[in-house]
């Protein structure tokens, strides 16, 4: 699945890409900020957006990533688990809210289960 990857943190890239790569995920592209002109432009069926140290709010930048990829699976990642803040990034515009406390396999299997329902179409 085509991917754009949003990661403040350059560090991180390479291990976000490894991650992704690992769920069967395919990085087209990455970004450390939401630029909703370079996000249209790849057509990514994907965005995953690391949220905890963008420049904007997290649940702002999801609106944000929401109106430039309107059909793409959103995974946002945070180190909150606040259940409130969930649903809140939910109605924002994520597909799903991944906790970096839950590890790298949940984290896996989330991203594996919803290519799954992609490919099955009951996303």
């Amino acid at each position: 699945m085509r991917t754009y990857l949003i990661e403040p943190q350059a560090i991180f890239v390479p291990f976000l890409q490894r991650l992704l790569r690992s769920a069967g995920y395919d990085v087209v592209a990455t970004s450390p900020s939401v630029d909703s002109r370079d996000i249209t432009a790849h057509d990514p069926a994907a965005v995953f957006v690391d949220i905890d140290y963008l420049e904007r709010s997290g649940p702002t930048a999801l609106c944000r990533i929401r109106e430039a990829a309107q059909s793409a699976a959103v995974f946002a990642l945070s180190e909150t688990t606040d259940a409130l803040f969930a649903a809140t990034c939910v109605i924002s515009g994520a597909t799903a809210l991944c906790s970096k406390g839950e590890g790298e396999e949940k984290i896996v299997r989330t991203l594996r289960h919803a290519l799954a329902s992609e490919a099955a179409g009951t996303r």
